[in-house]
């Protein structure tokens, strides 16, 4: 052990400072801990931060490996179905189809309806109904819970023949659109029944990646008026059934037009005819007075004016039977022919399954139906029908509704 001895001075006096081996030592070996510790902090973080990434990989893999997905598949996507030969994706983004009804206020085949969509899952389909302002759908009065609270909120009074009617038909789409699911939408009447099961008429329509539009030229028709120019040419007027079958493309086209709808409500009006009349509308008063009926015209017009013809079946898939229809004339026109208790029969429902063309005698041409290149059968549904059939048919209902006459691909 050796002494150092320091002095210095303080104040006019001195200080001594005695220092000793160990108190060197001691010093120097502070003096390299102090250089030393921070990069040792820095390799200790290091080593932690690479611990606890591992830690978190292994967790990860584990519950991957052993949770409740793996075991069970309940959350899985996709589950995969065959239906019919064609399999479709059977999970929360699986497309949907939108119903939409035109109706005055209650649906009268409620009771045949609520047996269509009671085999269906809800996320396979959407309701959406158009009846008089201030009408709502509730478990007292349509015994189809698909129907309860499906009314339009922004409803509007309709009167047929009446531009009213093809605004009804907007609203109905400007709503179903809300829902990206929904793929396809039908257009229908309260007096409409389906002909197949739900299935079935999924698998037809998105069988195919065509609307299906009753389209054709009348050359006899005198509906065009000469005021619809430059909107609306003459050699884009069609004319066909209201009730459609679209895509979305075309749904949209039809709730985003601007130009077309507003000429319609301008210059396309029906003729009112007098209380006291009789007969033949064409053999009266009204002669040589321009006649349009909006609906008969308008979805048809439109898409041919946007050059989408060639993305179109030129078909309804909705059966009506104007035959010998002279009986249901009225003051409101020509009317198709109406199914009574009577006429609710299985034979009858099988003959229109059985369809497999239709004859357009005013374009000499004959519409042999097919869905996805492949022939099909024409109609999914048929109108009109009373409530007194729909409860004749309710009974018969798995004698027909699986049926599917198609011909051999």
């Amino acid at each position: 052990m050796f002494r150092i001895v320091s002095k210095f001075a303080s104040g006019g006096g001195s200080t001594e400072i005695t220092w000793t081996r160990r108190t060197v030592f001691l010093q120097a070996d502070m003096k390299r801990k102090a250089t030393a510790s921070p990069r040792w902090r820095w390799k200790f973080g290091g080593f932690l931060l690479m611990g606890t990434l591992l830690t978190l990989f292994m967790l990860v893999h584990l519950q991957t490996l052993f949770g409740p997905d793996a075991s069970d598949g309940a959350n899985t996507v996709p589950v995969v179905t065959s239906f019919e030969g064609q399999q479709f994706s059977l999970n929360r983004t699986k497309s949907k189809l939108a119903f939409m009804f035109l109706t005055g206020h209650n649906m009268a085949l409620d009771i045949l309806w609520n047996q269509f969509f009671e085999e269906v899952e809800e996320h396979e389909y959407s309701v959406y109904i158009h009846a008089r302002p201030g009408y709502s759908f509730s478990k007292g009065n349509t015994i189809c819970r698909s129907f309860i609270n499906r009314q339009l909120n922004n409803s509007i009074l309709v009167e047929w023949g009446e531009a009213t009617m093809i605004r009804a038909e907007r609203l109905l789409l400007t709503e179903a659109l809300q829902d990206p699911l929904n793929q396809r939408f039908f257009l229908l009447s309260d007096s409409c029944i389906p002909l197949y099961n739900f299935t079935h008429i999924y698998n037809y329509v998105m069988s195919s990646q065509k609307s299906f539009v009753d389209s054709f030229v009348d050359k006899n028709d005198d509906q065009y008026n000469i005021l619809m120019e430059p909107v609306i040419s003459e050699d884009k007027w069609r004319k066909g059934s209201q009730w459609v079958a679209l895509t979305r493309k075309h749904a949209e086209v039809i709730a985003g037009d601007s130009t077309v709808f507003p000429s319609f409500v301008d210059h396309c009006k029906k003729i009112n005819l007098s209380d006291n009349w009789k007969g033949d509308p064409m053999n009266n008063e009204t002669i040589g007075r321009h006649n349009c009926i909006p609906d008969e015209h308008y979805i048809q017009t439109l898409l041919a004016i946007k050059g989408l013809e060639g993305e179109i079946e030129r078909r309804t898939l909705t059966f009506s039977r104007w035959e010998n229809s002279a009986k249901d004339q009225g003051q409101n026109g020509w009317h198709p022919v109406t199914f009574k208790f009577a006429d609710a029969t299985v034979q009858t429902i099988k003959e229109i399954q059985a369809i497999t063309n239709v004859r357009y005698e005013i374009e000499s041409r004959t519409e042999w139906c097919s869905a996805g290149g492949h022939r099909r059968h024409c109609f999914l549904f048929a109108r009109k029908f009373t409530r007194a059939a729909a409860f004749r048919l309710i009974d018969q209902v798995d004698q027909y509704k699986s049926s599917d006459p198609d011909l051999a691909e």
